[in-house]
């Protein structure tokens, strides 16, 4: 009970929950790290209690059914732990099927050493469908209430995150983004028709990137355009502002991708959850925004910078810092660390202090 003691001391500082529930976070956030799993069940067989697990299986089901806390509070905790100046912000959608229910989250990151790490989330209650301007625009409210938008570097999203009422609520707040657009939105040509925006780029060669630094009207919207064709195909992307590093900025959108994996089948097994309800699935989101977090810093205090970490034949780390730092935790948890790696619990707790 030591560990979970000396964590729920560090959460309680910066959450004015119960100490009921502070003890149940603190249990949660170990259980899953030692379990590598949200199936909860499985999380309450890792539980730290003289209970038996039937019982911690249902103060778990109490918990998601009837406790309410602010993500909010949460946001600006793994804010606290990362302690950057600036912040390059990632949207995109995760969506899965469990028997006949899906379960379709929305979810504002920070981009940061490789990975992303959430902020703000909501789990939609539509069948897999793409998000509505409405939704996209409550939730980056929510984003705005943590992080000013003159300390946004960026908002990076896909080709779903598009549309006239969205643009124009992003240049309204001064928000800078790199949005993707497909081929076909039509765009304001030389001649004053519109065209498909892949004619503005058809002359474009292979590994060239196009840069249009006067505004194009798109989707009815005045904004920047530039497009980069690889073996892939034709990258098409506008701007708010700023169009010098708009394709290089894009790129960094795949941080969310690396989030959705290792919350997935890389690290906690999301997809393994029995529960469906959008309630109970917006908690659980909160607390592995928690735990990632904390593998993510842990990994990179102890590995270092991602782009150092060293390559495998296909160019790719072997493992990311997020895995990284959450097998670390786990050694330590399980009390399996080698010779060369001894480091006590205390020490990768007092690593979220020092961030």
């Amino acid at each position: 009970m030591e560990e979970v003691s000396s964590l729920a001391r560090e959460l309680k500082v910066h959450l004015p929950w119960h100490q009921a529930r502070i003890i149940f976070l603190a249990q949660f956030i170990l259980s899953l790290l030692r379990g590598r799993s949200t199936n909860l069940y499985r999380v309450a067989e890792e539980f730290q209690s003289k209970a038996e697990t039937e019982s911690c299986y249902r103060r778990i089901k109490r918990f998601f059914a009837g406790y309410t806390y602010c993500y909010e509070q949460l946001g600006k905790l793994i804010l606290h732990w990362l302690a950057l100046d600036r912040y390059t912000l990632c949207m995109d959608r995760t969506n899965w099927q469990y028997g006949s229910q899906h379960i379709n989250y929305l979810v504002v990151s920070v981009a940061w050493q490789g990975a992303s790490i959430p902020v703000a989330w909501i789990c939609l209650t539509k069948y897999g469908g793409n998000s509505s301007a409405k939704e996209r625009i409550a939730i980056m409210e929510r984003v705005l209430k943590l992080i000013p938008a003159e300390r946004i570097d960026g908002l990076l999203a896909d080709r779903e995150f598009i549309g006239r009422e969205w643009f124009e609520w992003l240049d309204k707040q001064g928000i800078l983004c790199r949005l993707r657009i497909r081929g076909n939105i039509s765009v304001l040509g030389r001649h004053g028709k519109d065209i498909p925006a892949r004619h503005l780029f058809r002359n474009i060669k292979l590994n060239q990137t196009i840069t249009w630094h006067s505004k194009r009207k798109v989707s009815g919207v005045a904004l920047f355009i530039a497009a980069r064709r690889s073996e892939k195909g034709l990258l098409i992307v506008v701007a708010t502002r700023k169009p010098e590093s708009m394709i290089t900025d894009y790129y960094r959108r795949w941080a969310i991708e690396t989030l959705f994996g290792c919350l997935k089948s890389r690290g906690f097994d999301l997809e393994s959850t029995h529960m469906t309800d959008p309630e109970r699935m917006d908690k659980l989101m909160g607390i592995l925004a928690l735990a990632f977090a904390w593998c993510l810093i842990v990994g990179h205090w102890r590995y270092g910078e991602a782009e150092m970490l060293p390559l495998n034949k296909h160019g790719r780390p072997a493992k990311s810092l997020f895995r990284l730092g959450l097998d670390l935790l786990r050694r330590v948890l399980k009390n399996t660390c080698s010779k060369n790696d001894q480091i006590g619990f205390l020490g990768l707790l007092d690593v979220l202090s020092r961030t």
